[in-house]
C-alpha cells in the first residue's frame, strides 16, 4: 500500500469539479440517499456511521482505529466534536470507489484516496489507502468541525500533520507517537526543500488563483505543521485557534511561537536544512502503523530505528 495524499473537497476542487462543488451545496434531495442502501455492512460506532463493501479484519480495524483516533485527538490535542451523522463509506478499490463517488456523490474527477464532503457529512475511501489517508480524512472532519477561525493555510496543514503516525495499542487505548515526516511528501517537494518561503507558505488566497493549488502546495502546508511541533507550539496553534485568540500578533502562526516572523523566518530555515539532512532517513521511514501491543511496537520502532522523544507541547 502506498501512502498518498488526500484531499478535502471543501474549497480546493479543480475547475472540472466546481459545478459538483456548487451542486452539493444544495439540499440533498431524498432519493439521493438512497446510495447508502448499496452497501451490504453496517457499524455504528461513537462517532461513525460506517458502510462497507465487505467485511474483514481490515475493516475491523479501520473502524476500531477511527474511533481511538478522534478520543487520542480530544485527549491530546484539542476537544472536537463532530458534527453528527459522519457517514465512512468504504468502497472495495481505487476504481469503485472513483465510480462512486463521480456516480452518487457528484464529483466527477475525484482525488485518488479518497475526499471529505462537509455538505453532505460524508467520507468517503477504500481499505488500500491505509491509516494515513484514514486520519487525514477525520483530522479534515474534525476541523471542520471545530477549529472554525483556523487560518487558510491550516485548513489543509493541520489534517496532513495526523496522517504520520506509529503507536500501539494499550487495551482500547491508542498510545500515538506524532511528528515524524513522511517520505512521499519530502520527496514531492523535491529540491525546492531548502527553500520553502514560510510566508508564502501560510499566507494562503493567492494560491487559489491557480486551480492545482493542492497538488502543489499541501506537502508545503504539513512542513509548518511539523515545525509547529518540533517547537513544542503546535497544541498552542491549536487552542489559539479555538479560543480565537491572537495574542496581539497579525497571525495565529506568529501568536503560536510568540514572536514576529522575521524572529521565526531564522529558525524555520535551520528546520529545513535539518530535514534535508535527515532525507536519506526518512524516506526510509515505514507507513503509518498501529501495533497491537507494547512489545510488538517496541520491535518494530527499534527495527526502523524510530526516536520516540516528544517535544514538549506548550498550552
Amino acid at each position: 500500500m502506498v501512502e498518498h495524499i488526500v484531499f478535502e473537497a471543501t474549497v480546493y476542487m479543480k475547475k472540472a469539479n466546481i459545478l459538483s462543488w456548487l451542486l452539493l451545496l444544495l439540499p440533498m434531495p431524498a432519493w439521493s440517499q438512497t446510495y447508502l442502501e448499496q452497501f451490504p455492512y453496517r457499524k455504528q460506532t461513537d462517532f461513525f456511521d460506517f458502510r462497507y463493501m465487505r467485511d474483514s479484519l481490515q475493516m475491523e480495524g479501520i473502524v476500531r482505529f477511527s474511533d481511538g483516533f478522534v478520543r487520542t485527538v480530544n485527549q491530546a490535542f484539542f476537544s472536537g466534536k463532530l458534527n453528527c451523522g459522519v457517514h465512512v463509506l468504504v468502497l472495495e478499490d481505487r476504481p469503485r470507489y472513483k465510480e462512486f463517488v463521480a456516480q452518487k456523490l457528484g464529483i466527477r474527477d475525484p482525488y485518488d484516496f479518497g475526499i471529505y464532503l462537509p455538505p453532505r457529512g460524508v467520507i468517503a475511501t477504500y481499505p488500500a489507502t491505509g491509516l494515513g489517508t484514514v486520519s487525514h480524512l477525520i483530522a479534515s472532519a474534525l476541523v471542520e468541525s471545530n477549529l472554525t477561525e483556523r487560518p487558510m493555510w491550516a485548513k489543509e496543514g493541520i489534517p496532513t500533520f495526523f496522517e504520520k503516525f506509529y503507536g500501539y495499542w494499550k487495551d482500547d487505548e491508542l498510545v500515538v507517537y506524532w511528528g515524524f515526516q513522511n517520505p512521499w511528501r519530502i520527496s514531492q517537494i523535491g529540491s525546492n526543500l531548502t527553500h520553502l518561503d514560510l510566508n508564502e507558505t501560510i499566507s494562503g488566497p493567492k494560491f487559489f488563483r491557480n486551480s492545482d493549488w493542492p497538488e502543489r502546495t499541501e506537502s508545503n502546508l504539513r512542513m509548518a505543521a511539523v515545525f509547529l511541533w518540533e517547537k513544542g507550539r503546535f497544541n498552542r496553534f491549536l487552542r489559539l485557534i479555538a479560543t480565537r485568540n491572537k495574542a496581539g500578533y497579525p497571525t495565529y502562526f506568529e501568536a503560536a511561537l510568540d514572536m514576529p516572523l522575521e524572529k521565526i523566518l531564522p529558525l524555520w530555515q535551520e528546520y529545513l536544512q535539518n530535514v534535508e539532512k535527515q532525507r536519506a532517513r526518512i524516506m526510509a521511514l515505514p507507513l503509518s502503523t498501529i501495533c497491537d501491543t507494547e512489545a510488538e511496537f517496541r520491535k518494530f520502532s527499534a527495527t526502523y530505528g524510530l526516536s520516540l522523544e516528544q517535544p514538549k507541547q506548550s498550552e
